[in-house]
């Protein structure tokens, strides 16, 4: 005899993935929804340097209280590097925290993301894998600038790529 199970998220109805396991029972488990309120922000001319820069601009005027109660921000960008050149335009601003959070950091430099408190306001730079695996605690902020680095594989040239896809947002 074998247990299967599955997982679904965020569908409407489970009948036609719980057929495939014998009408088995359903568990639901609830979770939290919060408000959320999302602004779009124009094109840049240079996308990169463009993007880069609106992003500084609004990490400060969240630090600023522009957009209601001060918090900590979480910013998804498509690669290390993305998060390396962000992280040294933030350094002048010494109010806010700036903490890099990529697969190369030891354990150490990851674990500190979890740490609140402390001086200025906690700036995590996170590429979009942790977007799905996993949930920085005290984030009031989260600015996602819709660029994902996706890699495929083509089995007609057994050649890896990697292309970028883009738009931007805060909520």
């Amino acid at each position: 005899r074998h247990t299967r199970y599955g997982t679904v998220t965020g569908v409407q109805t489970c009948a036609l993935p719980i057929s495939h396991f014998n009408d088995a029972p359903i568990i639901e488990v609830s979770g939290r929804t919060y408000p959320v309120t999302v602004q779009y922000l124009g094109e840049t001319e240079d996308r990169d340097e463009g993007v880069r820069q609106q992003i500084v601009e609004v990490l400060n005027d969240i630090e600023r209280g522009q957009f209601g109660p001060r918090g900590d921000a979480l910013v998804f960008l498509p690669g290390e590097r993305d998060i390396r050149e962000l992280a040294k335009a933030l350094r002048h601003n010494e109010r806010l925290r700036v903490l890099p959070l990529y697969a190369r950091l030891s354990q150490a430099e990851q674990n500190r993301v979890f740490t609140s408190g402390g001086a200025g306001m906690r700036v995590v730079l996170a590429t979009n894998v942790a977007e799905t695996s996993l949930t920085v605690p005290g984030i009031r902020y989260v600015i996602d600038p819709g660029e994902a680095r996706i890699s495929r594989y083509s089995v007609r040239s057994e050649e890896h790529t990697s292309e970028l896809q883009s738009q931007f947002r805060i909520s």
